[in-house]
């Protein structure tokens, strides 16, 4: 199959990425309704139910607003750290297949290696993701994308990610 990285839409409406690697379908975000995301994945050939997983960036409603919907996919891992599930869990009746993270620190899904990092922003504990896949071999080449939202300046931190990955997605109203 190879790689992709479909932009699903992005503005102050919603935002939402599809990543797809070799072993690997994720939404990087879900802000629009459950409904508008399965016909964006519809378009683009694929069903909610062959998604990996999901990953927010934090709990404003233009990032995370269909995972009130998704919550009853049970298992579709969504993916936030401690602060962003809380922040959204209280708003919700069903509780989603959360699977938590630390921000700061890397951790390892299918054959994304994923680093959560703090961005500056006016939510509980926002981040920014990179993912990486592929092994760095004459055969397949590791490739590296940054999903950097809602960014009023770009700290030294940021700035070093942007210059250190092979595609970047920077999303701000």
């Amino acid at each position: 199959m190879g790689q992709s990285f479909q932009i699903l839409g992005s503005s102050s409406a919603g935002n939402c990425g599809l990543l797809r690697t070799d072993h690997s379908v994720v939404l990087v975000d879900a802000g629009f309704s459950a409904r508008q995301i399965t016909a964006m994945l519809n378009k683009a050939g694929l069903e909610i139910s062959q998604l990996d997983g999901v990953f927010l960036t934090h709990e404003h409603n233009d990032h995370a607003a269909g995972i009130r919907g998704l919550a009853k996919y049970s298992d579709l891992p969504i993916f936030a750290n401690r602060a962003t599930a809380e922040a959204i869990q209280s708003k919700l009746k069903t509780r989603p297949n959360w699977h938590l993270f630390e921000t700061g620190s890397q951790f390892q899904f299918r054959d994304l290696e994923i680093h959560p990092f703090s961005v500056p922003h006016d939510a509980y504990d926002p981040v920014g993701f990179t993912f990486a896949w592929g092994e760095d071999d004459l055969f397949s080449k590791r490739h590296s994308l940054a999903w950097i939202t809602d960014l009023g300046y770009v700290p030294g931190l940021v700035k070093e990610i942007a210059e250190s990955v092979e595609f970047l997605f920077i999303e701000s109203n």
